[in-house]
Order: C-alpha cells, then sequence, then structure tokens
C-alpha cells in the first residue's frame, strides 16, 4: 500500500555578492567601494571595513570616503540581506599603503643675512625630501633631510614648505609652516 502527496516549496533566490575598491591607497587617503552585488528592492547591505577604518560600518549601498589610520592588509566584509531573510557574506583585502609623517623645527626667527638650519624631525628612513625655502633664500630649494646654512636676503614672513616622499609606497606628506626673517637695520651717520 501507498499513498502519495505533493507539496509545492519555494526557495528563495540567495543575495550574490561582489565589490571592488580603489585601493591600494595611502594611510589617510579616501577609499571607495563599488557594489555590485544583488541590488532592488528589500535589499539591505551592512559593510565591516576592518581594522583602523573611520567610520567602522555603513549600510550604503556604495560607500565613500572611508579612510584608515594605520597601513598594511586589511580585510572587509559585506553582507548583503534579501526581504526574504536570505544572507550572503563575503570578504576581500585591500591594501593600505604607509605614508610617512613631514615635520621640521628651524633656528629662525632670523635676520636677514644669517643662516637658518632646518631639523627634519618626521620620518627619517626609505623616504625622499623636497624642501621648498621660501622667497629670498639661497638656496631656494633642497633635497636634503637636514639643509643648513641657509641665508634669506630679503626680509619678512617666508612660508616653508617639506614634502617627504615614501620611496617604497609612493605615498607623500607635505607641511607648510612660516618662519620669520627680521630686516637689519640701516645705519647712517655723518660727521665735520
Amino acid at each position: 500500500c501507498s499513498v502519495t502527496a505533493t507539496h509545492t516549496i519555494n526557495i528563495k533566490q540567495t543575495p550574490v555578492i561582489s565589490f571592488t575598491s580603489n585601493t591600494p591607497v595611502c594611510v589617510g587617503s579616501n577609499v571607495n567601494f563599488t557594489n555590485s552585488s544583488s541590488s532592488g528592492i528589500g535589499i539591505t547591505y551592512n559593510w565591516d571595513f576592518g581594522a583602523g577604518s573611520v567610520p567602522a560600518n555603513s549600510t550604503a549601498q556604495n560607500p565613500t570616503g572611508i579612510k584608515y589610520n594605520s597601513s598594511g592588509s586589511k580585510t572587509v566584509t559585506l553582507t548583503v540581506s534579501n526581504e526574504f531573510g536570505c544572507s550572503a557574506s563575503a570578504s576581500a583585502t585591500i591594501t593600505i599603503k604607509s605614508t610617512p609623517v613631514a615635520s621640521f623645527t628651524t633656528t629662525a626667527p632670523k635676520c636677514m643675512g644669517d643662516t637658518v638650519d632646518f631639523n627634519n624631525t618626521g620620518t627619517i628612513t626609505g623616504v625622499n625630501y623636497s624642501w621648498v625655502l621660501g622667497d629670498g633664500s639661497v638656496p631656494d630649494n633642497s633635497p636634503n633631510e637636514n639643509p643648513s646654512g641657509i641665508v634669506y636676503s630679503v626680509a619678512g614672513i617666508k612660508d616653508i614648505t617639506l614634502t617627504i616622499t615614501d620611496i617604497s609606497s609612493g605615498c607623500s606628506a607635505t607641511l607648510t609652516q612660516p618662519i620669520t626673517i627680521y630686516p637689519k637695520p640701516t645705519v647712517l651717520f655723518s660727521s665735520n
């Protein structure tokens, strides 16, 4: 003896997950994600951007402007859910390149004609330096880590710019800060 029963069941589609990013980028640069996962009414997205990210999470379909405060490999996870309660997750590893730190001190303020020295207090290994030393300086730029003996022939406030570039990552950091060069007094006298 046998009996047969037939029931219709409905299997809902599990979301498909796929995304890309504009990485690798330097620390502090914007990371943008392009989501090519399932889309439509009732689809929700939950992003976890991994260690050192600001913000740490997002529910946007295509999040942009994510920043990382440290370099290295970061694991990004996207979970996509649909209106039927089906969800899927996928992870990808992105690379954040190291960025040097630009910082310096100086012996200024000084008078016109006196020598001014600059001291790099930022990153010192595996980097190149580019100094722009301001109006009236001799020399007016330098590739040295610590330029010294710079002489100014014009008084005033000078904007000094240091750019440090990481040789391996190509990432750079720039700092501009002013120094003051005082005018020398004019001396005139006569006698009989």
